[in-house]
C-alpha cells in the first residue's frame, strides 16, 4: 500500500502535531534553529539559511560559534541570562558565509525534549534595514540640532533712536542697525539703494 505524502513530504505516518511543527518550521519568515545549550545546532529552517547565507548542513556543522560573533559582549550576557531564567532576547551580531557581520534580533528559550534532554530553540531576525533606518534618522536629527544651534533670533523690544535709527544694547551702548543685527544674528548685509532714495539723492540718474 502506498503512503500518501503530506505537504511537507514527510508522510501521514507522522503524528499531526509533528507535521504541523514541520510546516511551521519550514515556512516561518524568521530564522529558526533547534539548538542545544552547548551551542550545537541540530536543525535550521530555510529562513535561517537565507539570513545566514549558508546551507542547513553548514549551519549544523559550524554551530553557534560559527553563526554568531563571539566578540560581541552581549552574547555572553544573553547566554548567562538564558541559563538563569530559561529564556533570553536581545540584539547580537551574526556572521554570513562570506564573513560579513550584520545585526540580528535573537530570541532563545530552553526546554526539555521528549526524552527529557535539555534543548534550546533560537529565533533570529535580520534587522540590518531597521538599524540603517535608525542611523539615518539619528544623522538627520543631529544635523537638525546643529542647524538649530546656529540659528540666533532677535526677540523682545529693541530700543531704537527715532532719528538716526541706532539701537541701544543691553550695556547701554548705541550702534548702527546693521552692526547690531550682524552681532546678534547670523544675518549679513549687502548694500544697494531703493528707488525713492535714488530719486532724491541722484535725480539725474532717474529715467524720464
Amino acid at each position: 500500500m502506498t503512503t500518501k505524502s503530506s505537504p511537507t513530504g514527510m508522510g501521514d505516518s507522522l503524528p499531526n502535531a509533528e507535521v504541523l511543527y514541520r510546516m511551521l518550521f519550514e515556512n516561518s519568515l524568521d530564522g529558526l534553529m533547534l539548538t542545544a545549550p552547548d551551542g550545537s545546532v541540530m536543525d535550521a529552517n530555510p529562513a535561517a539559511c537565507r539570513i545566514l547565507g549558508r546551507s542547513r548542513e553548514e549551519i549544523i556543522e559550524i554551530g553557534r560559534q560559527g553563526v554568531l560573533d563571539a566578540s560581541n559582549p552581549r552574547l555572553a550576557e544573553m547566554m548567562a541570562e538564558r541559563r538563569e531564567t530559561g529564556a533570553t532576547h536581545g540584539e547580537l551580531t551574526a556572521k554570513r558565509k562570506d564573513g560579513t557581520l550584520f545585526p540580528v534580533e535573537v530570541s532563545s528559550v530552553m526546554f526539555h525534549g521528549p526524552t527529557g534532554k535539555l534543548k534550546t530553540c533560537t529565533i533570529i531576525r535580520d534587522i540590518s534595514e531597521r538599524k540603517a533606518a535608525e542611523m539615518e534618522r539619528e544623522r538627520l536629527i543631529t544635523e537638525l540640532q546643529v542647524a538649530l544651534g546656529k540659528i540666533r533670533t532677535l526677540s523682545g523690544l529693541l530700543p531704537i533712536c527715532a532719528s538716526c535709527r541706532k539701537i541701544r544694547d543691553e550695556k547701554g551702548a548705541w550702534s548702527t542697525l546693521e552692526s547690531y543685527i550682524i552681532k546678534h544674528t547670523d544675518a549679513d548685509f549687502t548694500h544697494g539703494i531703493c528707488p525713492e532714495c535714488r530719486a532724491r539723492l541722484y535725480p539725474e540718474t532717474v529715467p524720464r
